[in-house]
C-alpha cells in the first residue's frame, strides 16, 4: 500500500532524504520523527515515500509536510485520505497555518496545543531525537571553572524589528549578539554557518531611499549599514560547527543563548535539549508557557531580565553552587518522562495511531 509524504520540492528533502540522517541545508537533519513514522507505518504494510518515489495519485494517503498549496487544486481519488503536518512555525510558512487552507484535509497534526481538539486537529509534541542525544551528566566544579561563559549557535537572525504581532524571535537573537559584541565579546561566542548578505543589506526606510537617492549615494549608505552589522558578527563569530559536533561544542560553555526562532504554543525545538545533553544551562526564550513542559529550575528564563546587561550580570556572577542546582534539576528531568512526551518514537506513534484509526485499521 503506497503513501506519499509531500515535502518541499528541494533536493535535500526528495529521494527519501527526509528519512535519512544526511544533513539538510548544511545542518543536522531533524526529520527523525518522519523516519520513525515511516517505520511504524511499514509495520502495517504502508510504504511511505516522498512524492518523487510514490506519486500522490498512486497513494492511498498523502501527508503534506508544511505544504498546502498542492492540495488546494488536487483532485483526490475515491477513499484517498489527505493529511497535513504543521511542522515549521507560521513565521516562515504563514499560508500553511491559515485555517481556510485546512478544509481539504481529513486530519491535521500539530504541536500547537491551543489548536488541537482531538478531532480534526491531532496533538503531538515537537519531536526530539532523544535516543541519539548523550545522557545529561554532572558538571564538576573543575569543569565549570574551565568553561567559557556563554555561547549562541544559530544560523538565522533578523536585523530589523519584526512587524507588530509577529512571533519571530530572530530580532531578539540579533540584539543579544549585538550587546555582547559591543560590551563583552571576551565572554561570548557565536557559531553560525554564515550570515546571508541580504540580511545585512536590509533596513527600515531602504525602499524610500531607493526612490530618492542617486545610486552612488545609496550604495554608500547601504555599505555603511552592512559594515556596521558585519562588524557585530565578526567580533564574536567563531565560524560554523559540523552537523554532529553541536553537543561537544556546547560542553565548552557554561550557558547558551537558547532563543527559539519563534514564540509559538507547543514549539519547543531541539535547542534546549541539546543544552541539557552538554550540561550547558540554557537561557531560554520561546514557548510562552515553557514551565508547563520543562521544570523551571532547568533553565534561565530570559523574560525575567529587562536587559541583556542584567542577564549578563546574573550569569557572570553565578557560583558553581548555584550552577550545580540547575544541573541537578536537568539530571532529574532527564531521568523522568521526557521521552514519553518529546521522543520521536512516542510522537510518531501518536501520528500513526491516528492515521490507522482514520483508515479503519488496527492501531500501531
Amino acid at each position: 500500500m503506497k503513501a506519499t509524504l509531500l515535502v518541499l520540492n528541494e533536493p535535500d528533502f526528495l529521494q527519501n532524504r527526509i528519512f535519512s540522517d544526511l544533513p539538510i541545508n548544511g545542518v543536522k537533519n531533524y526529520g527523525y520523527m518522519f523516519a520513525e513514522l515511516r517505520r511504524q507505518l511499514a509495520t502495517q504494510n504502508i510504504d511511505l515515500a516522498t512524492q518523487d518515489i510514490n506519486a500522490p495519485e498512486e497513494s492511498v494517503l498523502i501527508i503534506g509536510l508544511d505544504v498546502v498549496d498542492f492540495f488546494q487544486t488536487y483532485r483526490r481519488s475515491p477513499n484517498q485520505r489527505l493529511y497535513l503536518m504543521l511542522n515549521e512555525p507560521a513565521t516562515y510558512y504563514p499560508e500553511v497555518w491559515k485555517k481556510e487552507n485546512h478544509e481539504v484535509f481529513d486530519l491535521i497534526f500539530t504541536y500547537d496545543y491551543t489548536l488541537a481538539n482531538g478531532e480534526k486537529y491531532i496533538h503531538h509534541y515537537f519531536a526530539i531525537d532523544l535516543d541519539e542525544l548523550p545522557a545529561a551528566r554532572l558538571v564538576s566544579e573543575e569543569e565549570f571553572n574551565s568553561r567559557e561563559l556563554c555561547v549562541l549557535m544559530a544560523g538565522m537572525f533578523q536585523t530589523t524589528k519584526p512587524v507588530i504581532g509577529s512571533n519571530s524571535l530572530l530580532y531578539s537573537r540579533y540584539q543579544t549578539v549585538k550587546w555582547f559584541a559591543r560590551n563583552h565579546p571576551e565572554d561570548f561566542a557565536l557559531y553560525s554557518r554564515g550570515i546571508e548578505p541580504r540580511l545585512l543589506q536590509s533596513f527600515r526606510g531602504l525602499g524610500l531611499l531607493q526612490r530618492v537617492l542617486p545610486k552612488p549615494i545609496l550604495k554608500q549608505v547601504t555599505d555603511t549599514v552592512v559594515m556596521r552589522r558585519k562588524n557585530v558578527f565578526d567580533l564574536v563569530s567563531r565560524g560554523p560547527v559540523p552537523p554532529n559536533a553541536k553537543i561537544d561544542t556546547f560542553r565548552n560553555y557554561r550557558f547558551a543563548i537558547c532563543y527559539e526562532n519563534s514564540a509559538f504554543a507547543g514549539y519547543i525545538s531541539e535547542k534546549i535539549f541539546d543544552c541539557f545533553a552538554a550540561g550547558c544551562i540554557p537561557i531560554y526564550l520561546g514557548e510562552p508557557e515553557i514551565d508547563r513542559f520543562i521544570p523551571k529550575g532547568c533553565y534561565i528564563d530570559r523574560r525575567e531580565f529587562s536587559t541583556d546587561a542584567e542577564m549578563y550580570r546574573f550569569i557572570k556572577s553565578m557560583s558553581y553552587q548555584q550552577y550545580r542546582q540547575y544541573i541537578d534539576a536537568v539530571l532529574k528531568f532527564s531521568q523522568g518522562v521526557e521521552h514519553d512526551k518529546f521522543g520521536s518514537i512516542a510522537n510518531a506513534r501518536r501520528v500513526s495511531s491516528a492515521i490507522m484509526q482514520d483508515l479503519g485499521m488496527a492501531t500501531v
